[in-house]
């Protein structure tokens, strides 16, 4: 698997994204988009962002907001991801 693809494989997967969501909503995965900012042997430092969508309490999705922040992807050996953190 290439590394882009793992990478987003992982944060449509990965709990830690809900950190930054401050209307305790859904992530849309489609909205997901990350650039790498720092790159180390054992780390990837990725900027991510991504739509919130905040419903209603009928049930229905009332507004989508803006969210963002850093994940340090751990690598290991073999340059795989291992674990993610906040960064």
């Amino acid at each position: 698997m290439s590394e882009a693809l793992a990478i987003a494989h992982l944060l449509q997967n990965c709990k830690e994204l809900a950190a930054f969501c401050s209307q305790n909503g859904g992530i849309i995965n489609e909205s997901i988009h990350y650039e790498i900012i720092e790159r180390q042997p054992e780390s990837l430092l990725i900027y991510v962002t991504f739509l919130e969508s905040i419903m209603e309490g009928s049930g229905c999705q009332g507004d989508q907001k803006p969210c963002y922040g850093r994940l340090r992807l751990i690598l290991n050996d073999q340059g795989e991801i291992a674990g993610v953190e906040l960064a």
